[in-house]
Protein backbone atom coordinates (compact mmCIF):
# COMPACT_ATOMS: atom_id res chain seq x y z
CA UNK A 1 0.00 0.00 0.00
CA UNK A 2 1.23 3.28 -1.21
CA UNK A 3 2.57 5.32 2.43
CA UNK A 4 3.43 2.22 4.09
CA UNK A 5 6.52 2.28 6.17
CA UNK A 6 9.12 -0.24 5.34
CA UNK A 7 12.44 -0.64 7.06
CA UNK A 8 16.36 -2.19 5.42
CA UNK A 9 18.61 -3.74 7.17
CA UNK A 10 21.71 -3.99 5.43
CA UNK A 11 22.60 -1.55 2.82
CA UNK A 12 25.56 -3.64 1.45
CA UNK A 13 25.71 -3.70 -2.69
CA UNK A 14 22.71 -5.65 -3.10
CA UNK A 15 20.60 -3.91 0.10
CA UNK A 16 21.16 -0.85 -0.85
CA UNK A 17 19.87 -1.23 -4.22
CA UNK A 18 16.49 -2.73 -2.61
CA UNK A 19 15.54 0.38 -1.25
CA UNK A 20 14.81 3.47 -4.31
CA UNK A 21 11.88 1.03 -5.59
CA UNK A 22 9.62 1.68 -2.40
CA UNK A 23 10.85 5.64 -2.00
CA UNK A 24 10.02 6.29 -5.78
CA UNK A 25 6.67 4.44 -4.98
CA UNK A 26 5.74 7.01 -2.35
CA UNK A 27 6.31 4.92 0.55
CA UNK A 28 8.05 6.20 4.51
CA UNK A 29 11.31 4.24 4.15
CA UNK A 30 13.86 3.57 7.55
CA UNK A 31 17.25 2.31 6.32
CA UNK A 32 19.74 1.37 9.38
CA UNK A 33 23.41 -0.26 8.30
CA UNK A 34 26.28 -0.95 10.69
CA UNK A 35 28.35 1.71 8.89
CA UNK A 36 26.44 4.77 8.66
CA UNK A 37 27.64 6.41 5.49
CA UNK A 38 26.45 3.94 3.65
CA UNK A 39 22.87 4.77 4.60
CA UNK A 40 23.63 8.87 3.27
CA UNK A 41 22.70 8.36 -0.31
CA UNK A 42 19.70 6.85 0.31
CA UNK A 43 18.73 9.53 2.86
CA UNK A 44 19.54 12.34 -0.14
CA UNK A 45 16.83 10.32 -1.77
CA UNK A 46 14.56 10.36 1.10
CA UNK A 47 14.67 7.48 2.86
CA UNK A 48 15.51 8.15 6.94
CA UNK A 49 18.56 6.97 8.48
CA UNK A 50 17.70 5.25 11.91
CA UNK A 51 20.20 5.75 14.67
CA UNK A 52 20.45 2.53 15.95
CA UNK A 53 18.86 -1.15 15.19
CA UNK A 54 16.66 -1.07 17.71
CA UNK A 55 14.92 2.68 16.60
CA UNK A 56 14.90 1.20 12.69
CA UNK A 57 12.85 -1.72 13.20
CA UNK A 58 10.27 0.43 15.59
CA UNK A 59 9.91 2.09 12.53
CA UNK A 60 7.93 0.06 10.48
CA UNK A 61 5.73 -2.90 10.29
CA UNK A 62 7.58 -4.56 7.27
CA UNK A 63 10.87 -4.99 7.45
CA UNK A 64 13.48 -6.42 4.63
CA UNK A 65 16.54 -7.55 5.78
CA UNK A 66 19.52 -8.12 3.44
CA UNK A 67 23.13 -9.01 5.40
CA UNK A 68 26.36 -11.23 4.75
CA UNK A 69 24.62 -14.27 5.64
CA UNK A 70 22.39 -15.80 8.99
CA UNK A 71 24.95 -15.54 11.28
CA UNK A 72 25.10 -11.99 10.77
CA UNK A 73 21.79 -11.34 10.89
CA UNK A 74 20.92 -13.47 13.98
CA UNK A 75 23.53 -11.59 15.74
CA UNK A 76 21.46 -8.55 15.70
CA UNK A 77 17.56 -10.55 15.85
CA UNK A 78 18.17 -13.09 18.25
CA UNK A 79 18.16 -10.74 20.87
CA UNK A 80 15.16 -10.22 24.03
CA UNK A 81 15.15 -6.63 23.79
CA UNK A 82 14.59 -6.78 19.84
CA UNK A 83 12.29 -9.61 19.96
CA UNK A 84 9.65 -7.45 21.90
CA UNK A 85 10.36 -4.73 19.11
CA UNK A 86 9.34 -7.06 16.75
CA UNK A 87 6.51 -8.80 17.29
CA UNK A 88 3.11 -8.66 15.34
CA UNK A 89 5.67 -7.19 12.71
CA UNK A 90 6.99 -8.71 9.14
CA UNK A 91 10.28 -9.91 8.78
CA UNK A 92 11.23 -10.60 5.11
CA UNK A 93 14.66 -12.37 4.60
CA UNK A 94 16.92 -11.64 1.38
CA UNK A 95 20.48 -12.84 3.42
CA UNK A 96 22.59 -15.46 1.44
CA UNK A 97 22.40 -19.09 3.29
CA UNK A 98 20.62 -22.61 2.62
CA UNK A 99 17.73 -24.17 3.35
CA UNK A 100 18.81 -25.38 6.89
CA UNK A 101 18.88 -21.19 8.03
CA UNK A 102 16.13 -20.43 6.23
CA UNK A 103 13.60 -23.11 7.81
CA UNK A 104 15.30 -21.70 11.39
CA UNK A 105 14.79 -18.57 10.50
CA UNK A 106 10.93 -19.32 10.28
CA UNK A 107 11.08 -21.02 13.58
CA UNK A 108 12.38 -18.53 15.33
CA UNK A 109 9.58 -16.02 14.14
CA UNK A 110 6.96 -18.38 14.97
CA UNK A 111 8.27 -18.42 18.66
CA UNK A 112 8.39 -14.79 18.92
CA UNK A 113 5.32 -14.11 16.83
CA UNK A 114 6.88 -12.36 13.93
CA UNK A 115 5.48 -13.13 10.47
CA UNK A 116 8.42 -14.25 8.47
CA UNK A 117 9.11 -14.73 4.68
CA UNK A 118 12.59 -16.42 2.86
CA UNK A 119 13.86 -15.07 -0.08
CA UNK A 120 16.19 -14.97 -2.82
CA UNK A 121 17.40 -12.20 -5.51
CA UNK A 122 17.92 -13.81 -8.95
CA UNK A 123 19.52 -10.67 -10.46
CA UNK A 124 22.28 -7.82 -10.34
CA UNK A 125 21.62 -4.94 -8.17
CA UNK A 126 21.28 -2.72 -11.39
CA UNK A 127 18.32 -4.72 -12.04
CA UNK A 128 16.51 -4.35 -9.14
CA UNK A 129 12.98 -2.72 -9.54
CA UNK A 130 13.54 -3.56 -13.11
CA UNK A 131 10.58 -5.41 -14.91
CA UNK A 132 12.71 -8.26 -15.52
CA UNK A 133 14.18 -8.51 -12.06
CA UNK A 134 13.46 -11.98 -11.05
CA UNK A 135 13.01 -12.78 -6.76
CA UNK A 136 11.57 -15.98 -4.83
CA UNK A 137 10.09 -15.90 -1.83
CA UNK A 138 8.56 -18.37 0.20
CA UNK A 139 6.74 -19.05 3.63
CA UNK A 140 2.89 -18.56 4.35
CA UNK A 141 0.78 -17.67 1.43
CA UNK A 142 -1.49 -15.23 3.79
CA UNK A 143 1.72 -13.18 4.77
CA UNK A 144 2.53 -13.40 1.03
CA UNK A 145 -0.94 -12.16 0.10
CA UNK A 146 -0.67 -9.24 3.00
CA UNK A 147 2.91 -7.70 1.24
CA UNK A 148 2.94 -9.07 -2.54
CA UNK A 149 1.90 -5.52 -3.93
CA UNK A 150 5.09 -3.71 -2.27
CA UNK A 151 7.23 -6.61 -2.48
CA UNK A 152 6.50 -6.91 -6.42
CA UNK A 153 8.20 -3.44 -6.68
CA UNK A 154 11.38 -5.21 -6.45
CA UNK A 155 11.47 -6.98 -9.45
CA UNK A 156 8.26 -7.67 -12.19
CA UNK A 157 9.20 -11.24 -12.36
CA UNK A 158 8.74 -11.58 -8.01
CA UNK A 159 7.40 -14.99 -7.65
CA UNK A 160 5.98 -17.12 -4.70
CA UNK A 161 7.40 -20.52 -4.58
CA UNK A 162 5.03 -21.93 -1.83
CA UNK A 163 4.62 -22.38 1.82
CA UNK A 164 7.73 -24.10 2.50
CA UNK A 165 10.16 -21.52 4.31
CA UNK A 166 13.29 -22.77 2.77
CA UNK A 167 11.96 -23.52 -0.93
CA UNK A 168 13.00 -19.75 -2.21
CA UNK A 169 16.34 -20.64 -1.03
CA UNK A 170 16.93 -24.02 -2.05
CA UNK A 171 15.24 -22.83 -5.48
CA UNK A 172 17.85 -20.23 -5.61
CA UNK A 173 21.23 -22.76 -5.33
CA UNK A 174 19.20 -24.93 -7.97
CA UNK A 175 18.82 -22.29 -10.23
CA UNK A 176 22.40 -20.84 -10.03
CA UNK A 177 23.72 -24.26 -10.56
CA UNK A 178 22.49 -24.05 -14.15
CA UNK A 179 23.49 -20.74 -14.08
CA UNK A 180 26.89 -21.80 -13.61
CA UNK A 181 26.79 -25.01 -15.65
CA UNK A 182 25.52 -23.73 -18.66
CA UNK A 183 27.75 -20.52 -18.57
CA UNK A 184 30.67 -22.55 -18.39
CA UNK A 185 29.51 -24.86 -21.70
CA UNK A 186 29.35 -21.73 -22.97
CA UNK A 187 32.74 -20.41 -22.25
CA UNK A 188 33.86 -24.13 -23.15
CA UNK A 189 32.12 -23.81 -26.48
CA UNK A 190 33.25 -20.48 -28.09
CA UNK A 191 36.72 -21.59 -26.82
CA UNK A 192 36.46 -24.64 -29.18
CA UNK A 193 35.16 -22.07 -31.72
CA UNK A 194 37.57 -19.55 -31.29
CA UNK A 195 40.45 -21.78 -31.67
CA UNK A 196 38.56 -22.93 -35.47
CA UNK A 197 38.30 -19.13 -36.28
CA UNK A 198 34.61 -19.51 -35.98
CA UNK A 199 33.04 -15.54 -35.19
CA UNK A 200 31.54 -15.55 -31.98
CA UNK A 201 28.42 -13.69 -32.98
CA UNK A 202 27.60 -16.43 -35.53
CA UNK A 203 27.56 -18.86 -31.96
CA UNK A 204 24.76 -16.32 -30.70
CA UNK A 205 23.10 -16.58 -33.69
CA UNK A 206 23.28 -20.17 -33.90
CA UNK A 207 22.49 -20.62 -29.76
CA UNK A 208 19.27 -18.93 -30.32
CA UNK A 209 18.14 -20.75 -33.19
CA UNK A 210 18.77 -23.72 -30.37
CA UNK A 211 17.10 -22.54 -27.67
CA UNK A 212 13.89 -24.73 -28.52
CA UNK A 213 16.05 -27.34 -28.45
CA UNK A 214 17.44 -26.93 -25.16
CA UNK A 215 14.59 -25.66 -23.58
CA UNK A 216 12.61 -29.00 -24.73
CA UNK A 217 15.38 -31.26 -23.27
CA UNK A 218 15.12 -29.16 -19.83
CA UNK A 219 11.05 -30.16 -20.03
CA UNK A 220 12.08 -33.75 -20.93
CA UNK A 221 14.30 -34.39 -18.10
CA UNK A 222 12.30 -33.16 -15.75
CA UNK A 223 9.48 -35.20 -16.46
CA UNK A 224 11.41 -37.83 -16.29
CA UNK A 225 12.94 -37.20 -13.32
CA UNK A 226 9.65 -36.54 -11.41
CA UNK A 227 8.05 -40.30 -13.29
CA UNK A 228 11.12 -41.75 -12.55
CA UNK A 229 11.14 -43.12 -15.74
CA UNK A 230 13.97 -42.30 -18.13
CA UNK A 231 13.29 -44.82 -21.11
CA UNK A 232 12.45 -43.40 -24.57
CA UNK A 233 13.68 -43.89 -28.61
CA UNK A 234 14.98 -40.62 -29.08
CA UNK A 235 19.08 -40.96 -28.17
CA UNK A 236 19.97 -43.25 -25.36
CA UNK A 237 23.06 -43.44 -23.03
CA UNK A 238 25.02 -44.95 -25.30
CA UNK A 239 24.46 -42.24 -28.11
CA UNK A 240 25.29 -39.77 -25.99
CA UNK A 241 28.68 -41.47 -24.94
CA UNK A 242 29.20 -41.54 -28.39
CA UNK A 243 28.41 -37.60 -28.88
CA UNK A 244 30.52 -36.49 -26.02
CA UNK A 245 33.55 -38.56 -27.09
CA UNK A 246 33.48 -36.94 -30.59
CA UNK A 247 33.06 -33.53 -28.37
CA UNK A 248 36.05 -34.28 -26.47
CA UNK A 249 38.40 -35.40 -29.24
CA UNK A 250 37.59 -31.88 -31.43
CA UNK A 251 38.56 -29.82 -27.98
CA UNK A 252 41.69 -31.80 -27.24
CA UNK A 253 42.52 -31.30 -31.16
CA UNK A 254 42.37 -27.73 -30.69
CA UNK A 255 44.42 -27.83 -27.95
CA UNK A 256 41.72 -25.72 -25.71
CA UNK A 257 41.23 -26.88 -21.84
CA UNK A 258 38.63 -29.71 -22.34
CA UNK A 259 38.53 -31.08 -18.20
CA UNK A 260 34.30 -29.66 -18.96
CA UNK A 261 34.06 -32.33 -21.63
CA UNK A 262 36.16 -34.93 -19.20
CA UNK A 263 33.53 -34.79 -16.60
CA UNK A 264 30.58 -34.87 -19.02
CA UNK A 265 32.18 -38.30 -20.90
CA UNK A 266 32.84 -39.39 -16.78
CA UNK A 267 28.99 -39.18 -15.89
CA UNK A 268 27.56 -40.89 -19.05
CA UNK A 269 30.58 -43.52 -19.06
CA UNK A 270 29.11 -43.90 -15.22
CA UNK A 271 25.71 -44.21 -15.91
CA UNK A 272 26.02 -46.82 -18.55
CA UNK A 273 27.99 -48.84 -16.19
CA UNK A 274 24.95 -48.57 -13.55
CA UNK A 275 22.82 -50.32 -15.83
CA UNK A 276 21.50 -47.56 -18.26
CA UNK A 277 22.98 -47.66 -21.64
CA UNK A 278 19.69 -47.87 -23.36
CA UNK A 279 18.21 -45.20 -21.16
CA UNK A 280 17.76 -41.54 -22.18
CA UNK A 281 20.18 -38.70 -20.58
CA UNK A 282 18.05 -38.32 -17.79
CA UNK A 283 19.29 -40.77 -16.52
CA UNK A 284 22.05 -39.26 -15.55
CA UNK A 285 20.31 -37.98 -12.63
CA UNK A 286 21.08 -41.22 -10.82
CA UNK A 287 24.54 -40.78 -10.95
CA UNK A 288 24.30 -37.48 -9.29
CA UNK A 289 22.03 -38.47 -6.71
CA UNK A 290 23.81 -41.08 -5.31
CA UNK A 291 27.75 -41.60 -4.07
CA UNK A 292 28.09 -45.25 -4.81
Amino acid sequence: MKGSKVTFIGLGQMGAALVPPFINAGHQVTVWNRSPAKAEPLAALGAIAAPSFEAAISASELIIVCLADYATSNALFHQGSVSALLKGKTVVQFTTGDGKEAEQGAQWAAEIGVDYLDGAIMDYPTKVGGPECMLLVSGSAAVWERHEAALTLLGGRMTYVGAKASSANLLDGSLLTMYYGNTFALMQSASMLAAEQVDIKDFRIALSAFKPVIESTWKRSIEAIDAQDYSGNEASIHVHMLGVQSLLKRARSTGVDSRLLELFADYVATTAARGHEADELPAVYEVFRRLD
